[in-house]
């Protein structure tokens, strides 16, 4: 059988190519590769981080847009002492169904003169449930006076006053 005379031929490309890689790894030698920093990839890693930056900063500036978006609104020192006040006047609410709609028309206009509408329309709310346990159409759940009062002060929050609310429940 006759040798291919490729495999004879020493001096043939890939078998030279094998040499040498075998030559290179028997002593060792590890060879890397780097790639010269051309001006085009400093320019895109440039261009990477400038976008990165600007997505933070956009991150950042519409989690604070979506946070004041959804906050409720804050009532001054003087809407929240008033509140105070209307919701105070509930512990003199008469037991009779005509007594009952005069003061209701009374602390009535007494809410109109809230500039937050949102903590007026918590404070109507009080209102209403106090009226209706005076008329003697059920007391409010403690669950139902606690959701009252708590946004009633979360409008007042800014200005640091806390609405305290006389219980309902019979």
């Amino acid at each position: 059988m006759t040798r291919s005379p490729v495999f004879e031929n020493k001096s043939c490309w890939s078998t030279q190519v094998e040499k040498q890689h075998r030559q290179k790894f028997s002593e060792g030698i590890m060879s890397v590769s780097t790639v010269p920093t051309s001006n085009r990839t400093k320019k895109a890693v440039l261009s990477g981080a400038i976008a990165a930056v600007i997505l933070v900063a956009a991150a950042v500036a519409g989690n604070y847009w979506w946070t004041e978006h959804n906050r409720p609104s804050q009532a001054s020192k003087a809407d929240c002492a008033l509140a105070q006040q209307l919701v105070d006047a509930a512990k003199e609410i008469p037991s009779d169904k005509a007594g009952v709609a005069k003061w209701e028309k009374t602390v009535q206009k007494g809410r109109a003169q809230l500039k937050d509408g949102y903590l007026a329309s918590s404070i109507s709310n009080f209102h209403g449930m106090a009226a209706a346990k005076a008329k003697g159409e059920g007391a409010p759940t403690e669950k139902m006076l606690t959701e009252t009062s708590d946004k009633a002060n979360e409008h007042c929050a800014d200005a640091v006053v806390v609405i305290t609310f006389p219980p309902l429940s019979s």
